[in-house]
């Protein structure tokens, strides 16, 4: 399992009881801790000390010996993701927090506002991994643009016309938002979005239209062209933010709803509905290229046992320790899928009927030499029958009965054991 990073949370706030229901609430996100300082002295000696490297920063701009906000500049000159605390708001300081680059303001009214900073930090943990291509021919707009995405963490790409955007598109398939001028040269916006979606759904990538001469038409023709929303320019950089956010909570919630959609719950491994769906299409395509599909079935041997003799809960540990040794074993193009109950299929592609024997055989050593412990500390083991098949068969299914055919040879040669299909 991979181990999360520590990211320090720098908190300036010289309130000890607020200090302490924020430390409580953004430390409930295990890889954040919080490191906090109750005035501008305490601060300067902190950073002066670079003990830590500040994935983000919480501001109180009305702090004794910087009643001002002061701390405001002196924390963005170090490139620290800053977020500010404040008891009052109107227009005047919120268009001059703004122009001092910060990510955004939070008001000091209660829980539900401390439970946004923790979701302002979870948002700059997901956008460090997110890529956003923004395409206009004015350099001084894109130049604009990217510094305020810089300042919410995303990756930044530019275009300067749709030709050159569709042309990144093509080369980056990590790319999940694109923000597109109007008018442009070659292909304006409008185009660029009916292109954009006929190779990605909305689903897949987000398209935020924007135009300096935006109406009501305008934003209607974008969005009956896929467009996943429109930004009239100038525009407020907080509703650039809010905008932006919206979007891009919506595309994750619903990579969250087909992930789970497609992934057994117990074992983290796709389901028996997804290995055909995926799987039929992976199959074609390697007929195509006139490649060697391997197809795996797997049977844990005397599951039944398990259960019978150490209850559910060790058959689930088993399933689920199972479950982790298959993520480990099979990636890239290759699909490991649970099946039902104890059974589970595999797809191992561009591998001769050799290599997936040998691959399999070893996968199942590896099970076997398995240790399984209970909470009482007693031990046991378990090994595994898998049957395989590899080669030419006119569909999915029926080099799936192939497999099949080889696991019932298996379990009827003694079991543990990888039996090759003839």
């Amino acid at each position: 399992m991979v181990k999360k990073t520590i990211k320090y949370i720098l908190v300036v706030e010289d309130s000890k009881m607020f200090t302490r229901i924020l430390k409580r609430s953004i430390e409930s996100v295990k890889q954040f801790k919080v490191i906090s300082v109750e005035n501008f002295a305490e601060l300067k000696v902190l950073l002066a000390e670079k003990k830590h490297s500040f994935f983000a920063a919480l501001l109180d701009v009305n702090l004794p010996d910087a009643p001002n906000g002061e701390v405001i500049d002196y924390v963005v000159q170090f490139d620290i993701p800053s977020i500010i605390f404040t008891g009052k708001l109107n227009e005047r300081f919120r268009n001059k927090i703004y122009t001092r680059g910060i990510v955004d303001y939070v008001l000091k009214e209660g829980r539900s506002n401390v439970d946004y900073v923790v979701s302002l930090l979870n948002q700059l943990e997901r956008n460090r991994k997110l890529e956003v291509l923004v395409v206009d021919d004015s350099k001084s707009v894109r130049t604009y643009i990217r510094k305020l995405l810089l300042i919410y963490q995303f990756q930044v790409q530019e275009a300067q016309d749709g030709p050159e955007a569709l042309k990144i598109l093509k080369e980056n398939s990590n790319i999940s938002l694109v923000l597109t001028d109007f008018n442009m040269p070659k292909m304006d916006g409008l185009e660029l979005t009916k292109e954009i979606r006929s190779i990605y759904s909305s689903q897949e990538m987000a398209v935020i239209g924007m135009s300096t001469f935006g109406n009501n038409q305008l934003s209607a023709r974008f969005l009956k062209l896929g467009g996943s929303d429109f930004l009239t320019k100038p525009f407020l950089e907080e509703e650039f933010f809010c905008r932006i956010n919206q979007n891009m909570e919506l595309l994750e919630h619903i990579r969250e709803l087909k992930y789970l959609a497609s992934r057994d719950h117990l074992t983290g491994l796709f389901n028996r509905r997804h290995f055909f769906e995926d799987g039929n299409r992976l199959f074609e395509q390697q007929k195509k290229k006139q490649s060697t599909m391997a197809v795996a079935l797997l049977d844990i041997d005397f599951f039944k046992k398990v259960n019978d003799n150490y209850g559910h809960d060790a058959g689930d540990a088993v399933l689920q320790q199972l479950g982790k040794v298959l993520q480990e074993e099979f990636s890239g193009k290759d699909i490991a899928a649970r099946f039902g109950g104890e059974e589970f299929c595999f797809l191992l592609c561009d591998k001769t009927s050799e290599q997936a024997l040998l691959e399999l055989q070893r996968l199942a050593a590896r099970i076997a030499d398995l240790t399984f412990v209970l909470e009482d500390d007693f031990e046991f083991k378990v090994t595994v029958s898998i049957g395989v098949f590899s080669g030419r068969e006119g569909s999915l299914q029926s080099s799936l009965s192939r497999a099949d055919k080889a696991l019932y040879q298996a379990k009827e040669n003694g079991r543990n054991q990888v039996i090759l299909a003839e």
